[in-house]
């Protein structure tokens, strides 16, 4: 009795009773026809039967069963493969985001030491510039000015090189004896541009800043040269003057020409 429950249960007759009895009727009529056109052959009516319901049984089992059911799995087998990959590079990225500190942390002597060390380098670099920029200083102006005023423009100079902002004092000339050995205008521009392409015009020793910085450090001289006058012309005349224009080499940009 239980065999007979299971085998003649809904599910049974849902998906073989009903399918089976259009199958049936749908091959009978196919076969009729077919046998109409023979002549009403019993042989024919009997191989169009048979030869239609399998086909048709075949058809269904196919549709309804196999490839559902193939379907499925593959388009899970696909979704299952995606959450993986998924998973893993979520794995990837956390692990890139959040690594795992092992390095012992700097003491505070190290950072120090580190940041002395920086700022000595700088310095010894800056000293390396600002040596032949006093040489210099020393060799163009010492036959136009008196011992003791050649050491407050070099001590003036001196501070410019380590603030281009810093504003000078007023320094003197000695006296010219003769009319040619007289500095001129054009001398003073080529001093202090020659210093300041050394020093840097991207460090802050613009034309600007030059300008004003050579005004004031010999104002007697400059009194009736406007600024902007001297910012547009800093480079004129490049051969002209006791003190002629000298362009720094890349290669050697410490080196003054004279």
């Amino acid at each position: 009795m239980k065999n007979l429950n299971t085998l003649i249960s809904k599910e049974t007759c849902l998906f073989y009773g009903l399918p089976g009895t259009a199958i049936l009727a749908v091959s009978l009529i196919l076969s009729c026809k077919v046998g109409n056109d023979f002549g009403g052959s019993t042989f024919v009516n009997t191989v169009s039967f048979r030869g239609s319901n399998v086909l048709l049984w075949l058809l269904y089992l196919v549709l309804f069963q196999y490839l559902p059911v193939d379907l499925m799995r593959i388009w899970l087998s696909k979704k299952n493969s995606a959450g993986i990959d998924a998973a893993e590079t979520s794995t990837d990225i956390n692990t890139v985001k959040h690594p795992i500190t092992t390095v012992q942390p700097m003491t505070a002597e190290e950072y120090k030491a580190h940041c002395a060390e920086f700022e000595r380098k700088k310095q010894e670099e800056h000293q390396k510039l600002v040596n032949p920029i006093m040489d210099y200083v020393g060799r163009v102006m010492s036959p136009f000015m008196e011992e003791k005023d050649l050491d407050l423009l070099r001590n003036e100079i001196r501070a410019w090189c380590d603030n281009p902002g810093y504003k000078p004092q007023p320094v003197k000339l000695k006296p010219a004896h003769e009319y040619k050995d007289k500095l001129k205008t054009v001398s003073f521009k080529h001093f202090v541009w020659n210093i300041a392409a050394r020093l840097g015009f991207e460090n802050g020793y613009s034309v600007r800043i030059q300008a004003k910085f050579i005004k004031s450090l010999f104002p007697n001289e400059l009194a009736d040269i406007e600024a902007k006058s001297l910012e547009r012309s800093l480079t004129s005349s490049p051969d002209d003057g006791h003190i002629k224009l000298d362009r720094p080499v890349y290669t050697d940009n410490y080196i003054f020409h004279f």
